[in-house]
C-alpha cells in the first residue's frame, strides 16, 4: 500500500478550521455539503493556496449529487483548473446550461413530506416532462426515490436520462447508485463497471471500495480507498473511514470483561419484528451476556415469541418482564436498568425491537468503549432496512451546533446523501449516538431515572441522557464500522397523524428547555474541539503510514 503514487500535498486539516469551522464534522449530510462548499469557495477567493481543495470539493460534490444545479455549476467552474476528461467537461457544460432550479419548488417540498407519496409522485410525473425544468425535476425525483424507498422511480429516472444523448453518462451513474441502494454488493460492482470512470472517478472508486468491503474483501477496499486518499486527503470523512480500516480498535474478548454484560430490549405489539430481532441476537456473538425483554403491555403474540426464543440463549440467559400497560420508552429503559442491578464494571446494551444485528455487533461496541476511557456510551451506524427502502444511512454520530434564536439544543445528526457508501464508517468521539443500538457503562445509568420520563412516550430521552453525560465531562464514541439495519422507515412521513406530529414537536420543545443556552454553547465548542483533534490525529497517522 505504501508504494503507490505520491500523496497530494493539500493543506493539513488544522489549516481549515478558522475558515470552515464545521469541516471536521464531515461532508456527508446535504446541508453540510452545501454549507461547507460555500465557505470553502469564499476562503479560496481570499487565500489562493486553498483553491485546490475548493476545486476538488466542487468536483466531489458533483459526483455525489450530479443533478444538483449548484454543485454542477461549481464543478464546471472548478474543471477549468483540474485535469478532467473531455467527456466530463462536456457533461458539465450541458448540465450547467440546462439544469436550472424553477422559481417555485415549495409545493413539491410540502408534498414530499406527506406520509402518502402518491401526490408527490403525480407532481413529479408532470414536472419531469417540463421543457424548461425537466432535468431539475429528474434530480428531485431520484432523491425522493432514495428517501422514500421507491426503487421503480429511481430506475426509471436513470433510464430516462440514459436515453438523452447529451446526458448519456448520467444513466449508468444513477443506475449504479440504485444498485448500491437495492441490489447488494456484487450487483453493485457489476453496475459500477458500466459507469464512465472518466466522468465520475471519485464516485467509482468510493462505490467500488464500499461494495468490496461488503463482500468481505476489506484488503481490496482498503487499497482502493488508500489510492483515493492520496489525491483526496483533504476529505474529512475519507480520512476517518480509511483510519478505521487501517487502525481498527483492539479486539475485545467479551468473556474477559471485568463486569457483567446485559442486552436490554423493550417492545410493544411488534411480535413479528421482535422475533426477527431476537433471532439475529441469538445468532450473534453475545459472550456471557444476559438478554432481557420488557413487554410494555403488548396485546399481540409477544409473550409467545419470547417463550419460543428463550431456549436459544441458554439457561438463565434470557428473561421477560411483563407489564400490564405501556409505560413509554424512557420508563421502560429505566425499569430495565434497575432490574439488571448493574455493578460498577457492568455494561448494558439497549437494542430496539426492530433491528437486525450482525454477528460481531457487541464485540465492536465493547471494543470501542474499552478503547476510550472517557466514553460512557458507544453507538453504531444505523442503516435503513424497511421493506423496499434504499440502503441509506439513517443516523451516524450526533454532533452539536451552537445554540441560536430558535433552539438551545441543535443536534446535527450525520447521515449520507444517498446509498451508504461507507464514508460514515469511521470511529470517533462525539456528543451522542443513536439509541437504536448502543452500549453503556453502568456509570451512565446511575441514579433512579437516567432516561427522563418527561419525554414519554418516546423521542429524545436517549439524546438528553447523552447530553447530560457530555456536560458532566463524559462523551460518546461512534463505532461507524458497525452497521445496524433498522426496520422502521425513518425520515419524512414517519409521524403519520396530527397527534404524532404534536408529540414530536412537544418533545423537541422539552429538549430545548432541559439545557441552558450557556451550557450548550460550551458543549458545542467542546464537541467541535474533539472533532478537530480526532481529524488532525487521523490525518497525521495516515500520512505517516502511507508515506512509509
Amino acid at each position: 500500500m505504501a508504494q503507490h503514487t505520491q500523496i497530494m500535498p493539500h493543506p493539513r486539516p488544522k489549516a481549515l478550521r478558522r475558515l470552515a469551522p464545521l469541516w471536521a464534522y464531515g461532508l456527508e449530510g446535504p446541508w453540510l455539503a452545501h454549507h461547507l462548499a460555500g465557505q470553502m469557495g469564499t476562503a479560496a477567493a481570499a487565500a489562493p493556496k486553498l483553491s485546490g481543495i475548493a476545486n476538488r470539493l466542487a468536483a466531489w460534490n458533483f459526483e455525489r449529487a450530479p443533478l444538483d444545479p449548484v454543485f454542477a455549476a461549481a464543478a464546471r467552474a472548478a474543471g477549468r483548473f483540474l485535469d478532467e476528461a473531455p467527456a466530463r467537461q462536456g457533461l458539465l457544460r450541458e448540465l450547467a446550461r440546462s439544469l436550472r432550479r424553477p422559481p417555485a419548488t415549495a409545493p413539491f417540498e410540502t408534498l414530499a413530506q406527506a406520509p402518502d407519496p402518491a401526490p408527490a409522485l403525480a407532481f413529479l410525473a408532470r414536472a419531469m416532462d417540463d421543457a424548461e425544468a425537466g432535468r431539475f425535476w429528474c434530480g428531485r425525483a431520484f432523491g425522493f426515490a432514495l428517501t422514500r424507498g421507491l426503487e421503480e422511480l429511481a430506475r426509471d429516472v436513470a433510464a430516462r436520462l440514459g436515453r438523452d444523448p447529451a446526458l448519456a453518462a448520467l444513466g449508468p451513474r444513477l443506475a449504479a447508485e440504485a444498485a448500491l441502494a437495492w441490489d447488494g454488493p456484487r450487483a453493485a460492482l457489476a453496475a459500477l463497471e458500466r459507469v464512465d470512470a472518466a466522468c465520475f472517478p471519485r464516485f467509482c472508486a468510493l462505490g467500488t471500495a464500499q461494495a468490496l468491503a461488503e463482500t468481505g474483501d476489506e484488503g481490496a477496499a482498503t487499497a482502493r480507498l488508500a489510492g483515493l486518499w492520496r489525491t483526496e486527503n483533504w476529505h474529512p470523512d475519507l480520512t476517518l473511514r480509511l483510519c478505521a480500516l487501517v487502525f481498527p480498535p483492539p479486539p475485545t474478548d467479551l468473556q474477559a470483561l471485568p463486569g457483567r454484560l446485559h442486552v436490554l430490549l423493550y417492545t410493544w405489539n411488534r411480535a413479528g419484528l421482535l422475533g426477527r430481532t431476537l433471532e439475529s441476537l441469538a445468532q450473534s456473538r453475545l459472550g456471557p451476556a444476559r438478554v432481557t425483554v420488557l413487554d410494555n403491555g403488548s396485546r399481540d403474540d409477544t409473550a409467545a415469541v419470547c417463550r419460543a426464543m428463550a431456549g436459544r440463549f441458554g439457561p438463565d440467559r434470557f428473561g421477560r418482564i411483563s407489564l400490564p400497560v405501556n409505560i413509554g420508552a424512557p420508563a421502560a429503559r429505566n425499569w430495565l436498568a434497575r432490574t439488571a442491578a448493574l455493578g460498577p464494571d457492568d455494561l448494558a446494551a439497549y437494542v430496539d425491537d426492530d433491528v437486525c444485528l450482525p454477528a460481531h455487533w457487541l464485540e465492536t461496541l465493547a471494543a470501542a468503549l474499552m478503547a476510550d476511557a472517557s466514553a460512557d456510551v458507544a453507538g453504531a451506524r444505523i442503516v435503513a432496512a424497511a421493506p423496499g427502502a434504499a440502503r441509506t444511512a439513517q443516523a451516524a454520530d450526533v454532533r452539536l451546533l451552537a445554540p441560536d434564536a430558535a433552539h438551545t439544543v441543535r443536534p446535527l445528526v450525520n447521515y449520507g446523501a444517498g446509498p451508504d457508501l461507507g464514508l460514515l464508517a469511521g470511529h470517533r468521539p462525539c456528543a451522542s449516538v443513536s439509541g437504536c443500538c448502543h452500549l453503556l457503562r453502568a456509570r451512565a445509568l446511575a441514579g433512579g431515572a437516567p432516561f427522563d420520563i418527561r419525554f414519554s412516550p418516546s423521542q429524545f430521552d436517549d439524546l438528553a441522557r447523552d447530553l447530560t453525560g457530555f456536560l458532566a465531562g463524559g462523551r460518546a464514541v461512534y463505532a461507524g464500522t458497525l452497521a445496524v439495519a433498522h426496520h422502521q422507515h425513518a425520515g419524512p412521513g414517519q409521524a403519520r397523524s396530527p397527534a404524532a406530529v404534536g408529540q414530536l414537536l412537544g418533545a423537541r420543545a422539552k429538549l430545548d428547555g432541559f439545557f441552558s443556552h450557556e451550557e450548550m454553547t460550551v458543549a458545542a465548542a467542546r464537541d467541535l474541539d474533539t472533532a478537530w483533534e480526532t481529524l488532525e490525529a487521523g490525518w497525521e497517522r495516515l500520512s505517516r503510514h502511507l508515506a512509509g
